[in-house]
């Protein structure tokens, strides 16, 4: 058992120091410039920033004693995960402390009478869905990254995916959580019930709070049956307003889609290029997933599906499941790779927006420059691409900027919000005074002040 006497002996002192952190934890501490290089940096657009060290905890009481050590030092820590964040949350703090959950990464054993799971924060989601699947129960949060994103990154920024037209986003599946406010004090809230509506929603505050409130070190998640029949769709129309307006008469509809996805003709060329094979597909494609308890449902949507595209002089195909999911999940790398350089924003507008959205946004490129937009059209939830075709980097660089913040100032004013699943963190904090007024904001740092009151829990993000 992990030995308590350090803690007891320094939770009163004025110091901790390096030496006696090291000696009190069961995890490793790494100092050389190899591994502060790989934690320096995560899948954003930010610069990379090399840690003072990288800290790779096995027990609770190892965060403990990084939580003492890091007050007493006023040293910052930036919690990490997979390092999939596509919005600089896991970028660390100059002379800061990583500290990596890879290793405390337990899934427990399924509990099927109350259809829960107990995992910690370093788990693959891959994993975890493999490890309820196993007995006949589904996880159905599903983002592009699952193969290698954590669940502990998960609920840092609230992640959504695909399903999340039917099956909503991560925080929806969190029945309760434990760890650690940044002041060191522990937290415990929710457990293994389905409802519960007790004092204020605590929980729901730090999913998605990005690391800056608190470190969740114990996870119990929501599972729920596995639809026994899907069928995915590759729709395709002359125009994207066209494909919009074939969702609208679904969503309208009896019938519950649990995947719409948009694909633009552009998306298709750059997948062709990354993946170096032709792409047997046309667009603008509304890619759809439908889900049933039997394959005369799957049936009957695809007949109500055909008649819709038909109306709108569209195609609707059923051929290569696997391959149409490949493109999708594609997207994003393929762009960068097709393009000089890339830049991605995730904002979502309202779903009677989207056609408009789709149409002004173009109006933000200049010469050298070109947006593309794709991703989940079921739920506006608009992946929004600002790519270089051919400017040099130094105009590229002040170029976007002006973009983006268009880009931004537009999507609040048309009645939608900055991120829809990537979260704030550093690459959209700039544009939070967009969104919330002064005193809306004064209330966030007022919460931070309480959770972390030395402000060493990611101080540079969110807020």
């Amino acid at each position: 058992m992990q030995p308590f006497f350090i803690y007891d002996v320094f939770l009163y002192s004025m110091t901790m120091t390096f030496e006696e952190l090291s000696l009190a934890l069961k995890g490793k501490v790494y100092l050389d410039s190899t591994t502060l290089e790989t934690y320096s940096k995560d899948k954003s657009y930010s610069e990379s920033v090399l840690p003072a060290m990288v800290i790779i905890p096995e027990c609770e009481t190892d965060i403990e004693y990084i939580l003492l050590y890091a007050n007493k030092n006023n040293q910052p820590i930036t919690v990490r995960g997979g390092g999939s964040g596509k919005s600089g949350g896991a970028i660390p703090e100059v002379n800061g402390i990583v500290i990596s959950f890879e290793k405390m990464n337990q899934i427990s054993m399924v509990d099927r009478a109350n259809r829960c799971i107990m995992v910690q924060p370093g788990a693959i989601l891959d994993d975890i869905k493999e490890a309820v699947s196993n007995v006949g129960l589904w996880y159905p949060v599903d983002p592009s990254s699952s193969d290698w994103c954590t669940i502990g990154g998960n609920l840092a920024e609230n992640a959504g995916g695909a399903n999340a037209i039917k099956y909503g986003v991560t925080g929806n599946y969190v029945l309760g959580i434990s760890g650690y406010f940044g002041n060191g004090k522990p937290f415990s809230f929710g457990g293994k019930c389905h409802k519960d509506v007790a004092g204020y929603d605590l929980k729901s505050l730090l999913i998605g709070s990005e690391g800056t409130l608190g470190i969740i070190t114990n996870i119990t998640l929501k599972l729920i049956p596995k639809p026994q029949f899907n069928q995915s769709f590759w729709c395709t129309f002359d125009t994207i307003e066209i494909a919009c307006n074939c969702l609208q008469t679904v969503l309208s509809s009896s019938y519950h889609l649990s995947a719409a996805e948009f694909i633009q003709p552009s998306c298709l060329d750059a997948v062709e290029s990354y993946l170096n094979k032709r792409i047997p597909l046309k667009a603008p494609a509304l890619l759809c997933r439908y889900d049933s308890d039997s394959q005369i449902g799957i049936d009957d949507f695809f007949k109500f599906l055909q008649s819709v595209c038909n109306d709108l002089n569209g195609n609707c195909e059923v051929r290569d499941e696997a391959l149409y999911w490949e493109v999708r999940r594609s997207i994003s790398e393929a762009l960068g790779h097709y393009y000089k350089h890339k830049y991605s924003e995730d904002i979502t507008v309202p779903l009677a927006q989207v056609p408009v959205f789709l149409n002004h946004v173009k109006s933000f490129e200049v010469p050298g420059t070109c947006i593309v937009c794709y991703g989940h059209l079921g739920d506006g939830n608009i992946h929004t691409n600002i790519l270089n075709e051919s400017l040099p980097e130094t105009e590229w660089l002040v170029t976007k900027e002006t973009i983006i913040r268009n880009i931004m100032s537009y999507t609040v004013a048309s009645g939608g919000t900055l991120t829809g699943e990537h979260g704030i963190g550093l690459t959209k904090k700039a544009y939070m005074p967009l969104y919330f007024s002064e005193h809306e904001l004064a209330i966030f740092k007022g919460i931070k002040q309480v959770c972390d009151p030395n402000t060493i829990l990611n101080p540079s993000k969110l807020v």
